[in-house]
């Protein structure tokens, strides 16, 4: 049984956290409030197996010590947006100081695929580090932003592939995004 964390797994990653948990897994979701946390739980499958956290990665010192409370993860998903990027690194030195290997997929955006506007935190040798960045569709002259559907699938998918850089819809042209 594969122990999950996912960071954000209440709103665009919720099918895929709802999809873990009904396969068995253990997924432990780390989410600002707790109503969201609530109404997910509330539709699991297998309810003893998520686990639930409400901690705010815009305060890292205190998201980093929730973090301590559970079990080491074999797989993080982490949808954290550029202003938590000091809670994504306190993270990476958290699991970096433990010898468990850990894979972690850190969820973007789509400006993301310009190395101008993308962090990328300093991770020990026992975390693999797997970027999937958050595209969008084109169809014939029109583009559109992913559905939460295609996101959750997409991200499910990067988890299968395991590839350093893994990108759900497309990011090119450029000029085409929605």
């Amino acid at each position: 049984m594969t122990h999950y964390l996912v960071i954000g797994g209440t709103g665009m990653l919720q099918a895929a956290v709802l999809d873990w948990n009904e396969e068995g897994h253990e997924v432990t979701v780390v989410a600002r409030t707790s109503e969201s946390l609530l109404r997910l739980s509330r539709q699991a499958a297998h309810p003893e197996h998520l686990h639930t956290i409400q901690a705010d990665y815009l305060q890292p010192a205190s998201f980093q010590n929730e973090l301590k409370k559970i079990p080491s993860p074999d797989i993080i998903i982490g949808w954290i947006h550029n202003s938590g990027n000091e809670a994504t690194q306190a993270m990476c030195d958290l699991y970096g100081e433990h010898q468990k290997h850990i894979s972690f997929f850190h969820i973007k955006g789509s400006g993301a695929h310009d190395s101008k506007h993308n962090y990328i935190p300093a991770v020990a040798e026992n975390i693999d580090y797997h970027e999937v960045i958050l595209g969008f569709r084109i169809r014939g002259e029109n583009s559109r932003w992913l559905t939460n559907q295609e996101i959750a699938a997409g991200v499910r998918e990067a988890v299968k592939q395991r590839q350093p850089r893994y990108i759900v819809g497309t990011v090119q042209p450029w000029s085409a995004r929605p």
